[in-house]
């Protein structure tokens, strides 16, 4: 049978929601997967992390050695890019945000099945239901411009950008090596800038768009960005669920940005946050 991981991450800053993430994994019954977790920087772990999961590993953070920039401590670290080696001995690797949570293990089945199809599985952040959010954002370009330029921007900005915030990718998949030596050449195009912006994602998205590695998109029930789109809160299934026909139930919830903070308004005039504690809660899970 396959070996399975799925791999979070994060610092001492953001140990609450990791946690939670971690706690719908947990909550997965007749689990066939592994739970990673590597600690970026040296906290000690809470205890709903360092007893929850599986295997652990760590990473040094020498970014606050580095002035001026902006972006990400995963991505100005690599540590998408080298899950093989941080956490070896899987056959495949399910790359979940810190700021996901899983409602539904299908997520995790069908990110397995899509990256034996590919050099990396992932979603788009492109659905019928982001209709009222710009596909390309000023963000996505002002990220594109600051690490490879004007010329590259052009080129690939314009495509609907590939969210790096759930993924999944075989240990033998060419993505690995590439995608770090994309890192490393935003690292050396920002060297000594006063203004620099590190993101894992834009290196990802140039990859695919220029055809370097194969892609498998995964569809955004797997990977649901609350910020495009609210979902619905199905009270009698207790359910998260997309808002239009034929009502998916959401696998896997992402709450970028804002939406780790945001209340939002129910239809019966009530708020809600999407937090994984908060959902567990509300449903009596």
């Amino acid at each position: 049978m396959a070996k399975v991981v799925v791999v979070t991450a994060c610092d001492y800053r953001h140990f609450e929601l990791g946690g939670e993430l971690i706690a719908s994994l947990r909550a997965v019954k007749q689990r066939d997967f592994a739970i990673g977790f590597i600690r970026i920087g040296s906290h000690e772990l809470p205890a709903d992390i360092s007893t929850s999961v599986d295997h652990t590993a760590e990473v040094a953070n020498d970014r606050y050695h580095t002035p001026a920039i902006d972006g990400f401590d995963v991505s100005y670290l690599g540590v998408k890019a080298r899950l093989p080696e941080l956490l070896p001995g899987f056959d495949t690797y399910v790359w979940m945000d810190g700021d996901t949570w899983l409602q539904n293990v299908d997520a995790i089945h069908q990110a397995v099945a899509a990256a034996q199809h590919a050099a990396v599985a992932a979603a788009c952040q492109a659905d019928a239901n982001y209709w009222a959010r710009p596909t390309v954002t000023n963000h996505t370009i002002r990220a594109y411009k600051l690490i490879y330029g004007e010329e590259e921007t052009r080129k690939w900005a314009m495509f609907p950008m590939v969210n790096s915030g759930v993924f999944a990718a075989r240990a033998s998949s060419p993505l690995w090596k590439q995608w770090l030596d994309e890192l490393s050449l935003s690292r050396r195009n920002q060297n000594g800038r006063d203004n620099q912006f590190y993101s894992d994602q834009i290196p990802l998205h140039r990859l695919i768009c220029s055809g370097r590695i194969s892609f498998h998109p995964m569809r955004a029930v797997n990977n649901w960005l609350v910020l495009k789109s609210q979902p619905i809160v199905d009270m009698k299934a207790r359910k998260l669920r997309a808002p239009s026909v034929p009502w998916e139930e959401l696998n896997i919830v992402h709450l970028a940005g804002a939406a780790k903070e945001t209340e939002y308004r129910m239809a019966n005039g009530g708020s809600i946050s999407f937090r994984y504690s908060r959902i567990a809660e509300f449903f009596g899970l």
